[in-house]
């Protein structure tokens, strides 16, 4: 009976520690939202620098919006959306001061860009607005404002999402595929060659017909 209450204190031990290490990994993961242009460039290089976690693309910057909205409305210019980039990052590496570096060294935004290209922090605490526009008080070349957080987030189409990790692998593929074809197609090399080509872009229109899901996450405060 005594070594079984040990065994049970053990495990009920085991397990509240387990709980805290959980719990603190969660409380030290936080996100960051900015528009920087076009956001598969931005959500590119960002992903690569350390201390982020994860990285997605969507559409934030606009709580009037009442439904989901598509990739084609966003670009209509009818809503005050932006592409935008969210990330995840480790707090215990990086400050929002180091964010805010991050977001100048991939920003790609233009003075005159339409609204869904301009380049935006996104901040969730008075706090962050204030770092935020002291960052652009005293880096006026970085092409930027300072918003609050939209209530909302709506993750991108799959398409968009790791967009230039995806064809760093399609073209050196298609390309490879058209030389074999070239190659060994003898006679037949231009319908290969031909064929080949019209599957790629088949398939590409196919994907942005489909793959059409848009996630909407509600933003809560860091």
């Amino acid at each position: 009976m005594r070594s079984s209450l040990i065994l049970v204190l053990v495990v009920k031990t085991a397990a509240a520690f387990s709980a805290m290490s959980m719990t603190g990994s969660a409380s030290k993961i936080k996100s960051f939202t900015f528009g920087a242009g076009c956001f598969w460039a931005p959500a590119d290089k960002i992903k690569k620098k350390d201390g982020i976690l994860s990285t997605s693309v969507g559409y934030c910057g606009d709580d009037s919006i009442s439904s989901t909205p598509n990739y084609e409305y966003v670009c209509s210019g009818r809503t005050k959306l932006v592409e935008a980039v969210r990330v995840e990052y480790d707090s215990e590496k990086l400050s929002f001061d180091d964010l805010l570096k991050m977001f100048d060294e991939v920003n790609t935004a233009e003075w005159g860009n339409k609204r869904q290209y301009e380049g935006v922090i996104f901040t969730q605490s008075d706090k962050d607005a204030q770092i935020a526009a002291s960052f652009l008080q005293n880096n006026r070349k970085v092409v930027a404002k300072v918003e609050p957080m939209s209530k909302v987030y709506f993750k991108a189409e799959n398409y968009h999402q790791d967009y230039w990790a995806k064809w760093r692998t399609r073209i050196p593929l298609l390309i490879l595929t058209l030389a074999v074809g070239g190659k060994f197609g003898g006679d037949y090399s231009q319908t290969i060659y031909n064929t080949i080509c019209y599957a790629f872009i088949g398939f590409t229109l196919l994907e942005r017909k489909f793959d059409t899901n848009v996630d909407k996450v509600i933003v809560g405060k860091d």
